[in-house]
C-alpha cells in the first residue's frame, strides 16, 4: 500500500509531525533503508522486531520498514516498563528492537542483538547501536523479499484473561482486507486527513495510518493530547477532514475543551471505537457535530481491528445505543456458547468470521482454543441483535457483575451515571461481598468538582434503576487511570 502511494504520488504529503512533514516517497525511501539495515543484521523472513516509540514520522517508516524486510512487527506503548519488555521479548522471540529516545532511558540494558533509534548511544555490552542517522545514510535493499498474504505481518499484545498479555497474530492478508473495508464504507480518498491522537500501537490507531496510506491521503500526528485546546487548534490549521477517539476522547473534548465552540470547516466525519460510549455523551456529541458525519465503530484486536459500523444516518434515526451493522466482508453474529445463534433480542456471545480475523494467539493453543470455534471469533463480548440486524452491545462477559445471583451489566450502570448529567467520566467494577458475592462500586470523576452533588446523583440513579444495580460504594476521582489506547483501566480501579 505505501508503495503503491508513493509510486502514484510521490510527493504528496503523508505526515505532519509538529514542524516536520514527510512525503510518501520519503517514508518509502526511508522505510526501505530501515530494511536493509535490518537485514544487513541478520534479520529473516518471520523474524520478529520489538517496537517501542511514540507516534513519529520515524515510527511510522519503521513498521513499514520492518514489514518490507519481511518481519513481524511487535508494536507496544511508548511508556513499556522494563519488566513488561522482558516479558515481551521472551515471548516474542525478538531480537531487534527499535526504540524512541525515551523508551531507551527507561528501559535500560536489553537482552538483544541490536538497538535501531535513539540519538544516543545505546550502550549495552553485545548490542549493536543503530541511529536514525545511520540508517538514512544506508544504502537501498539490495532485493525483494518473497512474501505471501498469509505470512504473519504483527504480533500485538492485548491483556489475558491469565493476567499475562497475549500476542495476537495478524497477517498480512488479515490487515489488508480490513483496512480494504474501512476505506470503502467510510469513502475515504486521498483528499482526506485524518488528525492522529492515537498511539499507532493500538490497532485502531495503526488503522488510521493503514487506511489513510492505502488512500492516499495524509495523517497529522499530534502527542499532546494532554492538552486537547492545542490539539483543536492543529485541527482547525492543519484542515483535517477526520477525527478519531475512544469514549474518554471525546468526554474530554465535550466536557474539557473549547471544542464545542470551535468551527472545523474541513471536518467531514468522526470516528468512536474502542468501546461503548453512554448514549446521554453520543448525544451531546451529534448536537456539538451538526452536519459532520459520526461513524460509531466496534471491533476487537483479534480482528485486524474493525467489525462492526453504525451509518451516521441510522444514528441520527433510530439506532442510538448500537454499535451497528458487520462491515464490508465480515459475518457477525449472536450466538450462545455452544454456537448455536440466536434469535433476536437474545443476549450471546457476539461472534465473527471474515478475512480479518487472527490467525491465533502466539504460542498459546488453549487461549486460542477458547477464542477461535468452528463458528468463528468469539470476542468476548456480549450482546444482542434487534429485528433488522442491528447489534447492541451488553458488554464485555468477564466484566459482568453477579449481585445476589443476578447478572449485572457495569456499562448499564455507567450510562445511567453519565446521564444524570452530573459525570465527566465513570467506571463501575464489582466489590466482593460477603452475602451477595459482589457488588456495584463506581468510581466517579465529577463533571463540575465544585458543584457536584453525590446525594443528588444517589437519587437519580434510585429512578433509573433497581435496587440490586445501585452502586455501593462510591468513589470520587480527579481522573480515571487510563491505559495508552486511552481506555479506562478496570484493572487499576480495582487495586
Amino acid at each position: 500500500m505505501l508503495e503503491a502511494s508513493a509510486l502514484s504520488r510521490p510527493d504528496r504529503t503523508a505526515l505532519l509531525d509538529g514542524d516536520r512533514t514527510e512525503t510518501y516517497a520519503g517514508i518509502d525511501s526511508l522505510a526501505g533503508r530501515l530494511a536493509a539495515v535490518l537485514r544487513e543484521q541478520g534479520l529473516r523472513r518471520g523474524d520478529r522486531v520489538f517496537m517501542a516509540a511514540g507516534n513519529s514520522i520515524e515510527s511510522v517508516a519503521a513498521y513499514y520498514g520492518v514489514l518490507k524486510a519481511g518481519g513481524v512487527c511487535v508494536e507496544v506503548p511508548d511508556r513499556t516498563m522494563p519488566a513488561e519488555a522482558a516479558y515481551y521479548l521472551e515471548n516474542s522471540g525478538a531480537r531487534i528492537c527499535i526504540l524512541s529516545k525515551l523508551s531507551a532511558q527507561r528501559l535500560g540494558p536489553l537482552s538483544v542483538g541490536c538497538v535501531i533509534g535513539p540519538q544516543l548511544p545505546y550502550e549495552a555490552q553485545g548490542v549493536r547501536s543503530i541511529t536514525w542517522d545511520e540508517v538514512r545514510s544506508a544504502g537501498s535493499p539490495g532485493g525483494e523479499v518473497e512474501l505471501s498474504e498469509d505470512d504473519l505481518a504483527a504480533i500485538v499484545y492485548t491483556s489475558g484473561s491469565t493476567g499475562r498479555p497475549k500476542g495476537v497474530m495478524l497477517t498480512h492478508r488479515n490487515l489488508c482486507a480490513n483496512t480494504a473495508s474501512i476505506v470503502s464504507y467510510l469513502g475515504l480518498t486521498g483528499d482526506d486527513r485524518v488528525m492522529a491522537v492515537l498511539p499507532f500501537h493500538y490497532v485502531y490507531g495503526k488503522t488510521l495510518l493503514n487506511t489513510h496510506v492505502m488512500a492516499g491521503g495524509s495523517l497529522v500526528i499530534n502527542n499532546r493530547f494532554a492538552f486537547p485546546n492545542a490539539v483543536i487548534k492543529d485541527m482547525v490549521d492543519r484542515e483535517v477532514t477526520g477525527f478519531a477517539g475512544v469514549p474518554s476522547t471525546f468526554a474530554i473534548l465535550l466536557n474539557r475543551s473549547i471544542f464545542a465552540r470551535t468551527p472545523i470547516p474541513s471536518l467531514r466525519y468522526v470516528t468512536q471505537a474502542g468501546g461503548a460510549m453512554a448514549p446521554a455523551l453520543t448525544k451531546k456529541l451529534l448536537d456539538c457535530l451538526g452536519p459532520v458525519k459520526l461513524f460509531v465503530m466496534y471491533g476487537a484486536t483479534e480482528a485486524s481491528a474493525r467489525l462492526t459500523y453504525l451509518p451516521p444516518d441510522r444514528l441520527l434515526r433510530d439506532k442510538l445505543g448500537s454499535i451497528g451493522i458487520a462491515i464490508p466482508g465480515v459475518s457477525a453474529t449472536i450466538r450462545n456458547d455452544e454456537g448455536r445463534e440466536l434469535p433476536p433480542f437474545e443476549v450471546g456471545n457476539i461472534c465473527a468470521t471474515g478475512e480479518n480475523i487472527m490467525q491465533g494467539y502466539w504460542g498459546d493453543a488453549s487461549e486460542t482454543a477458547r477464542a477461535i470455534k468452528p463458528w468463528g471469533l468469539v470476542t468476548g463480548d456480549l450482546g444482542h441483535r434487534d429485528e433488522e440486524g442491528f447489534i447492541f452491545l451488553t458488554g464485555r462477559k468477564k466484566d459482568m457483575l453477579k449481585v445476589g445471583g443476578e447478572r449485572v451489566s457495569p456499562r448499564e450502570i455507567e450510562d445511567a451515571i453519565i446521564e444524570s448529567g452530573l459525570a465527566h467520566e465513570a467506571a463501575v467494577t464489582g466489590r466482593p461481598d460477603e452475602l451477595l458475592s459482589e457488588v456495584p462500586e463506581a468510581f466517579v470523576v465529577p463533571l463540575d468538582e465544585k458543584a457536584f452533588d453525590l446525594d443528588a446523583l444517589k437519587t437519580f440513579m434510585a429512578g433509573r434503576l433497581a435496587p440490586h444495580k445501585q452502586p455501593r460504594f462510591w468513589n470520587l476521582m480527579k481522573a480515571l487511570p487510563k491505559k495508552a489506547s486511552g481506555k479506562i483501566d478496570k484493572e487499576a480501579l480495582k487495586k
